[in-house]
């Protein structure tokens, strides 16, 4: 009897674990992408008949699984990136996935509490909880759990109508309608036709859209203008860049001279941070030999000084300049990486910067124009910034007069994560910036992973990891704007107005009935 309590009682935790192995199992990098649809029934299976906070609990454990088994590689980021030790770089994961866990364990307890005070579905409160957290809840690296489904072109497509989020929905809502269906035919022996038709009927409705969509704006690609870009990856890391700058810009350069000699290219594209640049002002030229003196223009990124009139650190920045050297615009990075290239609240308590050190203080760009090139635009995101899908988004409003960027282009450095998951993690978050707008996006990285994605969020062309390569892609010049573009992550905020409603309305209606109760005794005490 008391084994069979023990097991009793150790079960839901099983759940949340088996729950947590099934997510970053199914997610990029491992690639099962078909473990996502069922990877949550355990977990609601485990939270069904729990108290709340208990509910909470089970699901922090499945989210701290979750997340240390999909962000392991930061123990090399946190070597790396800060110099810690390996222990403290250890350490450094769990307080990581501890802190990520807390989304599964905030969704698990606010699923239980709406349905156990409003009797509502599983089916739709799980999605709409977690829809609405992935929203609002901040991460230091964001993770959409639709992401997981990058390969899946004809269920991502509703992405331009509602963002990444969108998907996500689908995923959980699958899962939940599946629990739910499990559920009634275990307690009742029934078949719960009903969800099962809404479920299918919803299904075939997102493949229906995926197949539409995809149709007509490869249509679209096939006329549109297009423009012919190199990639650079010299499989060199960040130790190169700090140890061998004057090598690591040579080999650019060499590399560059012999892809322009194989064939026309429209433009070179150089990754994350390759050299570093001292400029009076953001308008004038550099030595044509800097850029290898190749005669199409080069987009690189470097670390830019300029002569201001105070002391400042450095931007983080994308230079385009032609053939001649003429630079043609810049864009300074905007969301920095903490502890990596800032501290929080450094600024204000500078003693921070003293006792807690970092590779690089940087400081953020405030512009959000595109990069004028000819008569296209060309948006340009830095490093991570591509998986901040309101981040891309506000790149992509344009400039004032109301021009709209033609394609997005990403320089980054991964070569912080090593030979890990993480290359694709981040290719694959970055794809859905594609779908969301209807661009191609082209990414230019150091070790890997280099790609071209097209404007239905394909990666048509990759490089490897931690490979010396070069890459061609022909890339459509592409018009008009999305659903997602004009109205953003509205299905995060609907998500989070519903969950809210959920919440608060029984708490409303519990202290209306103590009201009444209170005036029914004053009423009888008079």
């Amino acid at each position: 009897m008391i084994a069979n309590n023990s097991i009793t009682t150790a079960l839901p935790w099983i759940a949340a674990v088996t729950s947590g192995m099934l997510i970053f199992l199914g997610y990029a990098g491992f690639d099962q992408f078909y473990l996502e649809w069922f990877c949550l029934v355990p977990i609601l299976w485990a939270i069904r008949d729990q108290r709340p906070g208990r509910a909470f609990l089970i699901g922090w454990l499945a989210g701290i699984v979750m997340n240390i088994g999909g962000f392991y590689w930061a123990i090399q980021m946190f070597q790396e990136f800060a110099g810690l030790a390996w222990p403290l770089a250890a350490l450094g994961l769990l307080l990581l996935a501890a802190a990520n866990g807390f989304l599964v364990a905030a969704w698990a307890w606010a699923t239980r509490r709406i349905i156990r005070d409003t009797g509502w579905s599983v089916a739709w409160v799980s999605p709409v909880v977690w829809t609405a957290l992935e929203k609002f809840w901040p991460e230091l690296f964001p993770n959409y759990l639709g992401a997981s489904q990058y390969k899946l072109p004809l269920v991502t497509q509703v992405a331009d109508l509602t963002g990444v989020l969108g998907v996500t929905f689908i995923v959980v809502y699958f899962n939940s309608t599946l629990f739910a269906v499990l559920e009634q035919w275990f307690q009742n022996r029934r078949s719960a036709i009903r969800q099962m038709m809404v479920l299918a009927a919803v299904m075939a409705a997102v493949l229906i859209y995926g197949q539409v969509r995809i149709s007509a704006v490869d249509r679209q690609a096939a006329t549109a203008e297009h423009l012919t870009i190199g990639l650079i990856q010299t499989n060199r890391g960040a130790g190169d860049k700090r140890h061998d700058p004057e090598n690591l810009l040579r080999e650019h350069q060499e590399m560059s001279r012999s892809l322009v000699a194989s064939q026309p290219l429209d433009l070179i594209v150089w990754p994350e941070s390759v050299l570093s640049v001292r400029l009076t002002s953001r308008e004038g030229s550099l030595p044509t030999e800097i850029l290898g003196d190749t005669h199409p223009p080069t987009l690189f990124g470097a670390v830019l000084q300029l002569r201001e009139d105070r002391p400042a650190p450095p931007y983080g920045s994308a230079l385009l300049a032609d053939g001649a050297g003429r630079i043609l615009g810049t864009y300074d990075k905007m969301v920095r990486v903490p502890f990596g290239e800032y501290i929080p609240f450094g600024e204000t308590f500078p003693a921070l910067y003293s006792l807690l050190p970092v590779p690089g203080r940087f400081q953020p760009g405030q512009s959000r124009e595109p990069l004028p090139f000819g008569k296209y635009l060309l948006s340009v995101n830095i490093c991570y910034e591509d998986i901040f899908p309101g981040q891309v988004r506000s790149l992509m409003r344009g400039r004032p007069d109301r021009r709209i960027p033609d394609a997005m282009i990403n320089l980054t450095n991964d070569s912080w994560y090593g030979k890990t998951t993480e290359p694709i993690e981040h290719l694959a978050l970055a794809s859905f910036r594609s779908i969301e707008h209807r661009r191609s996006l082209v990414r230019s990285t150091n070790t890997g992973i280099s790609a071209f994605v097209d404007p239905v969020g394909r990666i048509v062309t990759r490089s490897g990891i931690w490979t010396r390569e070069t890459l061609v892609g022909r890339v459509p010049m592409m018009q008009g704007r999305t659903v997602y573009a004009l109205l953003g992550d509205w299905t995060g905020w609907v998500c989070a107005l519903i969950a809210l409603v959920g919440i608060g309305r029984p708490l409303l209606v519990s202290a209306h009935r103590g009201e009444r109760k209170k005036g029914s005794k004053k009423k009888r005490v008079e």
